[in-house]
């Protein structure tokens, strides 16, 4: 059941970040400004998804 735990909560951080790194990317559009750090909150998002699929593959498979 461990693991399980933390292939959800993987999944959730992912997600939000990424959701956070989207409305930051909006915000700079609609001020036409450059947000350095939206870019990096994406990229720990993928990073999230990515290691929560590879544990999901690992428990599953």
């Amino acid at each position: 059941m461990g693991m399980m735990i933390g292939i959800i909560t993987g999944a959730i951080i992912g997600v939000v970040l990424l959701c956070i790194s989207f409305i930051l990317f909006w915000i700079g559009k609609r001020k036409q400004e450059e947000n350095r750090y939206a870019i990096w909150v994406m990229v720990a998002g993928l990073l999230a998804l990515i290691t929560s699929g590879s544990n999901a593959l690992n428990y599953f498979l």
